[in-house]
């Protein structure tokens, strides 16, 4: 079957499996739509869960979920009278009443505002349940409140919760087996690879209020990540008055936090601020044995290593925003994150012949001190004609970095049986100096096109330059080869422009969209002269259809390309490793990978729960693949390369059960075999590799201050290009108290409480074979208190949208 005709299959098989809802659908003429937007900052919000009942006898009639732009639509209703609610994570309820008739099929509530945690109707006074997953037609959002690690935890420890998401034991977090790219409040996050997944573990879970997955995003994103994209959603506090909340906890490994948050508005200026500070441990083994394939005689190298981190972490973030007009708005953000890691590490070599006699050893110590610095400015302005249809945006931003890492590396000669030789210490002193820095600016305009249409154009411009500058001194007992200077100097530059239209036609959704980039990228090398330069332009097409079927049923058939750029860590081709038999080098000739993406996500949304199934199609040409070779002094190489093809297929199988008595909670399903063509390297490095994983989350709420919770994932050992990886299995448990109401809470969280986190692998190729385990404990328990202060009265802002809306619909 030809890629091409992927698509029309596909929607030829929707059409045939859905066939009877969509007769039933057209049957009944009636339809419900609007968009709903936030009553805090008049933005649009997706992924909210917007159901039809009866107003006499509150059977469901059809429910949707709103787009990227807020919009839903409720098609295959009959003639008469409706209640409308719109429910999302973190927001209360909103009802409207609605009505079909044979004169008015079609109504429009025009715009909803989500606000406030409770809600009234006639009569009663309904508190807010908020469902903890949100399915839209182009994400799923997942409410952190009833996490077990939202208190006392880290960003990283949210998004091991995401049924959705993969994250390893560094804290890179894959998507359907690519590595995700991760957005906070929006936007890309100011740093990557490492420098990332530092900040996600020492980022606190209290603020962040929910984790958007975006599995395929439209062209109004930016094309960089081939894995889709994660949105971490931070909590807002924009209410008049003075407001804020207050943190503490701490862990059985020494692990001890505390922050807080401010809020402060008054007539059109409002005022955000935080910081919080961490002190964390980290502690690993690893147990290696690495057989030379091509030594003559052949022999073995043994390294038994230990380590221990300490890290004290903190950040603060300050948001202004001032309001011109009632439509018109400047806002800025700035934001510091800065870390310090202390690490000692004690490294047993031994090298042995086939017999496994020892031929020499050693050992190799390495004390480290790491700073890292990080600033993110950000200034922009919004004018909204309607929200969610009619504004333009612009904003400006700059981010900075710096990374200074300084070792002394001590290497002690032993004899056969492990004891002093008695010759001189080898010592050397290691250090690196990063420095990154980034400029951009973009301008958005959005503009209602007909009835329900939109169209959004935008451009973006980016700048982005990394330095580095290295120096290796050999202090005593070194070879002078040791010794020297290196760095390199990266400059990339980016313009893209992106349009996308959206237009329902009936109860059939329609989006489609285009990115225009154009790269340019040049890589020096100070100490040779070498450089290397690219200048590349990349189109980026996506299309989305979605269907609304009556009894709670939507499709979503969508389609995008995607790439991913290689940083300075892929290109730089100069040994980064202090250890003489361990090298990681990087490729400067390596070139981007994209990524086409086919997905087809159907939901269901009942009484009791709702039902996630996303079959999906990925092919990445030029995947990247870490390669390792060992040369015939034992010397191991690590590099990227380019494999000449990726090709994966498989899906997903979410089951959520909405509170029924107390209980609630999901089971997530996920499987995708992969194909690997690596024949442009070596045969051995293609094949097919078959991956799943399980992920259960169960709630229970005991009373209605004591709640408890459960997570589970499991991950059985996977191929990878040059050998295996073991299983996973990690578990969660959590019990929370709320005091004084809400204003307080008390929450354990027990991490791997039967101790059972540990990683193996295996690599081999013609060159060597590698075995190795390793350990990071992660059995821990975390005790959190949270305090909040200030009652504020309601956001004028809120007060004013609710003046504008209809009365509410009469419930009996």
């Amino acid at each position: 079957m030809r890629y091409s005709a992927v698509p029309a299959v596909l929607a030829a098989l929707l059409l045939v499996l859905l066939g009877p809802p969509l007769a039933r659908a057209q049957t009944a003429p009636g339809s419900v739509q609007g968009v709903v937007v936030s009553s805090a900052n008049g933005q649009p919000l997706a992924g909210v869960a917007v159901s039809v009942r009866g107003a006499a006898d509150s059977a469901l009639a059809g429910s949707a979920a709103t787009d990227a732009a807020g919009r839903f639509r409720v098609a295959g209703l009959a003639a008469g009278r409706y209640v409308v609610t719109a429910t999302a994570p973190g927001y209360a309820p909103l009802a409207r009443a609605a009505a079909v008739t044979a004169q008015a099929p079609a109504a429009d509530l025009g715009t909803l505002a989500l606000g406030g945690s409770v809600f009234a109707l006639e009569g009663i006074t309904v508190q807010a349940e908020r469902s903890a997953v949100a399915i839209a037609p182009d994400r799923t959002a997942y409410a952190t409140r009833d996490m077990p690690v939202a208190a006392g935890g880290v960003a990283t420890d949210v998004l091991r919760s995401v049924p959705e998401l993969e994250v390893d034991v560094d804290g890179a977090v894959s998507l359907r087996g690519t590595a995700a790219r991760i957005y906070l409040n929006g936007r890309p996050a100011p740093m990557e690879g490492e420098a990332l997944q530092q900040f996600l573990a020492q980022f606190p879970a209290d603020r962040i209020d929910r984790v958007e997955v975006i599995a395929n995003p439209s062209a109004r994103f930016e094309a960089e990540g081939a894995g889709g994209i994660v949105n971490v959603v931070l909590k807002e506090n924009a209410d008049l008055g003075l407001s804020g909340s207050v943190f503490a906890n701490a862990g059985t490994r020494g692990d001890l936090g505390s922050g807080g948050r401010i809020a402060f508005q008054r007539g059109p200026l409002t005022l955000l601020g935080g910081g919080s500070l961490r002190v964390s441990r980290r502690d690993e083994t690893s147990l290696d044995l690495r057989q030379n394939l091509i030594a003559e005689p052949v022999t073995f190298l043994e390294q038994d290593a230990r380590s221990e981190r300490d890290g004290l972490s903190g950040n603060l973030d300050a948001t202004a925003e001032y309001k011109l007009s009632p439509r018109s708005t400047l806002w800025s953000e700035a934001g510091v994150f800065g870390n310090g890691w202390d690490s000692d590490q004690l490294t047993a070599y031994t090298l042995s012949d086939a017999s496994r006699d020892p031929l020499e050893r050693y050992d190799r110590a390495v004390r480290g001190d790491t700073d890292r610095l990080d600033l993110d400015l950000s200034a922009g302005f919004r004018h909204v004609l309607e929200p969610g249809r009619h504004e333009l945006t612009a904003e400006l931003r700059r981010e900075s970095g710096t990374n200074d890492e300084a070792s002394l590396i001590r290497r002690q000669l032993l004899d056969p049986f492990g004891e002093d030789a008695g010759l001189p210490e080898e010592r050397i002193r290691d250090t690196t100096n990063e420095d990154e820095r980034e400029l951009s600016w973009e301008a958005g305009y959005v503009r209602p096109w007909g009835g329900a249409g939109q169209v959004e154009l935008g451009y973006r411009g980016d700048v982005e330059d990394t330095g580095s500058d290295r120096l290796v001194r050999a202090l005593a007992g070194a070879p002078p080869s040791y010794a020297g200077g290196t760095g390199y100097a990266l400059r990339e530059s980016t313009h893209s422009a992106f349009l996308t239209v959206t237009r329902p036609l009936g109860p059939l959704g329609v989006q489609l969209g285009a990115r225009a980039e154009h790269v340019r990228t040049r890589f020096e090398l100070p100490s040779t002269g070498e450089v290397f330069a690219k200048d590349y332009n990349s189109l980026f097409p996506s299309a989305n259809l979605t269907y609304d079927f009556a009894e709670g049923m939507q499709a979503r058939l969508s389609y995008t390309r995607r790439i991913r750029r290689p940083d300075a860590r892929v290109m730089n081709p100069l040994n980064r490793s202090s250890d003489p038999l361990n090298r990681y080098v990087g490729n400067p000739d390596i070139d981007p990978q994209y990524t086409h993406s086919l997905s087809l996500e159907t939901s269901w949304v009942g009484r009791t729960g709702s039902l996630r199934f996303s079959p999906y199609y990925r092919r990445t040409e030029d995947d990247w693949a870490e390669i390792k070779t060992v040369d015939t002094a034992g010397v191991s190489t690590v590099t990227w390369e380019n494999l000449a093809s990726v090709k994966s297929y498989g899906t997903s199988l979410t089951a959520s059960l909405r509170p029924v008595g107390g209980w609630s909670g999901f089971l997530s399903l996920s499987g995708f075999r992969e194909v690997r063509d690596a024949s442009n390297l070596l045969p051995e490095y293609s094949g097919t590799a078959l991956r799943w994983s399980a992920r259960g989350n169960v709630s229970a709420r005991v009373s209605r201050a004591l709640s408890l919770q459960g997570m589970l994932f499991y991950m059985p050992a996977r191929e990878v290009p040059q050998g295996r990886i073991s299983s996973r299995l990690m578990t969660h448990v959590g019990i929370r108290q709320q005091l004084w109401g809400d204003q307080a809470s008390v929450n354990l969280m027990l991490t791997d409480p039967f101790d059972v986190a540990r990683t193996s692998f295996e690599t081999r190729d013609p060159t060597h074979v590698q075995t190795g385990r390793s350990r990071t404990p992660m059995r821990s328990a975390v005790l959190s208190f949270t305090y909040n202060f200030g009652r504020p009265p309601r956001d004028a802002r809120k007060r004013e949208a609710e003046e504008e809306e209809p009365e509410e619909p009469r419930i009996r």
